[in-house]
């Protein structure tokens, strides 16, 4: 039996203060797990497998008495060793909440209601429906002032791609207005573009001619100031209730001509075709020669003219460039109104979202309604509650992970979850499915990453869990590997001399290996008669319990070197104990 000493009411946070700078010195001279294989930094969370099965829970690991608790007063507690492997794990307990819920918060006013508490709902099933009239006048006046943007953003871009004003037909320049430096406005005129390649005039036929005249006829134009005659084309006629001096009444016949160089607008002519019948069929009056084309050319963008590229009187090809503004300003403009575009857009289809989802309210999970109501505010009118799905076909716990062990970790890693009743105890298969990249700091100056684990039912099993449950993991950090089967003391019965360790036995004579600790540098010297320190090689261990390599075996075993193997027992590794372990 080993004899453990213990501090009498231990105050736990001081007790675990000291057991934390005992593991440091311990783990500085003992080896850990795995040989020569790099182990990984002190855990508060260990394990020992042994041949019993579930889960065991650990207790922090204490040190060497007389290094580190000289002050304490002292009680002993009697243990045994054990025979089993070593096996590290990070343990620890959380309260279940569903892997996927969500949570539908409700106002306005209710127009229909299909859930209830207790509720299965399928995604996709309607759950309410909400008036939205206010929303949708609020996106129709979006509307009518998107409608109003696009209009200015077509002016603006219109003004963009008019800063050049080109010929639209060859002809000459007559009556420039600007030259380059002038501020011009959008509408403002700026030249006229004449085309007297050819002229045309309109002239009037009495309607007793109204069946032999068409259009596309020739007819001989008269120039008396010119006294020549040329050969041109009736292009238009208008049916029009004119009537001569003399009564007759008469209808329009617009005629061209190739002009030879001598027209001007202005100039009298006149003209007749041949009938049918070879008679000739005279206008009833003479007309003015005008221009067949002419139009005044308008800037089309507000800014400054940067170039004139015309003069009166100028002959110009259809497609040349003739004036140049600066209308730099508009690029601002458009960039302005375009921006506003994009936020009523983004409003649209916001308040467009909205009344699909938030008014017309679909589930979009599988589950089960945990709660559903609503309220009537007296004072606005307004309904207000909320519709809760919970999707309880898996489970989560949300758990914190010592700075020390989160390098051993990774996300999809198998976690053993299991939950106690009052008769059983059951299991789930877990999964560490999150693992935070950045640490959060704590009170105590000890850092953790928050991690998540998910819990579905083991293979062929129903999934009885529930939300607000509280259930226990172990997540396996030794890759399956253990450091093999070995007599195991627990870590607080360990002491040290200046050869190593010892353990305090119980035995019915002293052993022949027996060293006296006061002689020899023993960290516990004060001890009950009937025990004695027994020399041991020490290997890995863990918070409970250490390998005893050599000196011992567990208390089924006979003791090394002869005679009855005794229970035995350490007055060293004093400190936070191990509380109910031994007795």
């Amino acid at each position: 039996m080993l004899g453990i000493k213990k501090k009498a009411g231990d105050d736990s946070i001081a007790a675990e203060s000291r057991s934390t700078r005992f593991l440091e010195w311990l783990s500085a001279r003992l080896p850990r797990r795995g040989g020569g294989k790099q182990q990984k930094p002190w855990s508060r969370k260990r394990i020992v497998a042994t041949a019993l099965a579930g889960v065991l829970l650990i207790a922090s690991c204490v040190g060497a008495y007389a290094l580190f608790f000289a002050q304490e007063e002292r009680t002993a507690v009697t243990g045994t060793t054990t025979y089993g492997a070593l096996n590290e794990a990070i343990e620890g307990s959380g309260t279940t909440t569903p892997a996927d819920s969500v949570t539908y918060e409700i106002s306005g006013t209710v127009l229909e209601w299909y859930v209830e508490a207790g509720q299965e709902v399928k995604t996709g099933d309607l759950l309410y429906v909400l008036d939205a009239s206010e929303a949708e006048d609020e996106m129709l006046e979006y509307e009518v002032d998107l409608e109003d943007l696009y209009e200015q953003r077509s002016e603006i871009q219109e003004g963009i791609a008019n800063q050049q004003v080109t010929a639209p037909f060859s002809g000459h320049i007559q009556d420039l207005q600007v030259e380059a430096g002038d501020e011009v406005q959008s509408g403002m005129t700026l030249a006229t573009l004449v085309d007297d390649s050819s002229m045309k005039a309109t002239l009037y036929f009495s309607y007793v001619y109204e069946d032999d005249i068409y259009s596309g006829m020739p007819v001989t134009v008269s120039v008396a100031d010119q006294m020549m005659t040329l050969e041109g084309t009736i292009t238009d006629i208008q049916y029009v209730n004119y009537t001569t001096a003399e009564g007759m009444k008469c209808f329009a016949v617009t005629v061209e001509a190739d002009n030879p160089g001598s027209l001007t607008e202005g100039m009298l002519v006149t003209c007749w075709a041949q009938g049918s019948d070879g008679s000739e069929l005279y206008a009833v009056s003479d007309a003015e020669l005008a221009f067949n084309h002419v139009e005044t050319l308008t800037a089309q963008a507000s800014g400054e003219l940067t170039a004139v590229n015309a003069v009166d009187y100028q002959q110009v090809s259809s497609g040349e460039t003739l004036f140049v503004i600066d209308a730099s300003g508009y690029e601002t403009q458009l960039e302005t109104i375009e921006k506003q575009i994009e936020n009523y857009e983004k409003n649209i289809a916001d308040l467009q979202e909205e009344i699909d989802t938030e008014y017309t309210r679909y589930s979009d999970i599988d589950g089960t309604v945990v709660s559903a109501e609503y309220a009537t505010n007296r004072m606005t009118g307004e309904d207000a509650g909320s519709v809760v799905v919970y999707n309880q076909e898996s489970m989560e716990i949300s758990i914190n992970v010592d700075e020390l062990d989160v390098d051993y970790l990774e996300v999809g890693m198998p976690v053993t979850v299991y939950r106690t009743t009052s008769s059983d105890t059951v299991f789930y298969q877990g999964e560490l499915t999150y693992l935070s990249l950045e640490a959060t700091s704590g009170s105590s100056g000890v850092s953790t990453f928050a991690a998540t684990i998910t819990i579905t039912p083991l293979e062929g099993r129903e999934f009885d869990l529930s939300s607000g449950v509280t259930v226990y993991y172990s997540i396996d950090t030794s890759g399956g590997e253990t450091s093999g089967e070995s007599v195991l003391a627990p870590i607080d019965a360990l002491c040290t001399y200046d050869d190593g360790y010892y353990l305090l036995v119980q035995a019915d004579s002293r052993p022949d290996n027996t060293i006296d600790p006061a002689e020899s540098g023993g960290s516990v010297t004060d001890y009950p008669a009937g025990y004695y320190a027994v020399p041991v090689e020490a290997g890995a261990y863990n918070e409970q319990y250490v390998q005893i390599l050599s000196g011992v075996e567990d208390g089924g075993t006979g003791f090394p070197g002869g005679g009855e193997m005794p229970d035995f027992g350490g007055m060293g590794g004093m400190g936070g104990g191990m509380p109910g372990g031994m007795g």
